[in-house]
């Protein structure tokens, strides 16, 4: 299982992202992006992850969804 993001449920910004804080694979980054209404978004390193699910666990708004 990989994890997505629901952009709709996520307010994009680092300091709030739980979900950074808990990957100890280093998987979920925030990422600058002028494209964003907020400036970033957050991304998730498929390579990288391995599926333990603790992103989405600890994702405050929800966002964060195993597939």
């Amino acid at each position: 299982m990989r994890p997505y993001l629901d952009k709709r449920k996520c307010p994009a910004v680092k300091a709030l992202c739980k979900a950074i804080e808990v990957c100890s694979r280093g998987a979920v980054a925030y990422v600058e992006d002028d494209a964003e209404p907020l400036g970033g978004r957050i991304a998730f390193d498929h390579e990288r992850c391995d599926g333990c699910g603790l992103c989405s666990t600890a994702c405050c708004g929800n966002a964060v969804e195993m597939r």
